[in-house]
């Protein structure tokens, strides 16, 4: 006689969701202890906990983040202690936020003024939505911040060794560009500027790199 097969598991049984904690911090003398404390009273696993201590530098790896994010699948939780602690400025936290969509995962947030669990495939499609607003928002300020910076700049004869070739209309659409993720040579490529002769020519890489700099470190003063 054939041994009995198992019963096929019922379509009603419920679904082990995962949860998965992320934890961050930039290397200014910080540390992670009080985020791990909170992801662990939220019952997250210490093996499902991913925490990095990462430069406040926006841009750079985060190989944790990376890892975290292989491991989500349609309906896991991810678990952060507070909204800031996705990204490090609006435009990665929104990114981040865009991930979390398109894998069809949660977004619970434990404290501050946003605390409580989004479901990316439910109601909480209106909060993404409403990042996506405020990253559009703090995009359009940031450039605006830059060109008031550089007129002042310019009415007090300081232009900080920003290259003259690269004009505040030029600058606008060279931040735009770079805040959509493209690269600085594909920017540089597509900004042309005409000589005291009218002989038209392409702003340099070097030269556009050079303005970026300048622009994100009057920023960092700023803030």
């Amino acid at each position: 006689m054939a041994p009995a097969k198992h019963p096929a598991k019922a379509a009603s049984d419920p679904i082990d969701y995962g949860r998965f904690g992320y934890a961050r911090v930039s290397t200014r003398g910080q540390t992670l202890e009080v985020q791990l404390t909170a992801l662990d009273s939220a019952r997250v696993a210490p093996a499902s906990i991913f925490a990095e201590k990462k430069s406040g530098r926006a841009g750079s790896a985060r190989p944790q983040w990376e890892d975290v994010r292989s491991r989500l699948r349609p309906g896991d939780t991810l678990v952060v202690s507070k909204l800031d602690r996705m990204g490090r400025d609006m435009r990665e936290t929104m990114e981040t936020a865009w991930s979390l969509q398109d894998l069809g995962a949660k977004l619970e947030i434990l404290s501050g003024p946003l605390a409580g669990i989004y479901d990316s495939r439910g109601m909480g499609k209106i909060f993404f939505a409403m990042l996506a607003g405020f990253a559009e928002l703090e995009r359009e300020m940031m450039i605006e911040r830059t060109l008031d910076g550089l007129a002042q700049a310019a009415a007090e004869g300081r232009h900080g060794g920003r290259p003259p070739v690269i004009s505040k209309d030029m600058m606008r659409i060279a931040l735009g560009r770079r805040a959509d993720g493209e690269s600085v040579t594909s920017i540089a490529k597509g900004l042309t500027y005409k000589t005291a002769s009218g002989e038209e020519r392409t702003v340099s890489r070097r030269a556009l790199y050079n303005a970026f700099k300048a622009h994100d470190a009057e920023q960092a003063e700023t803030a």
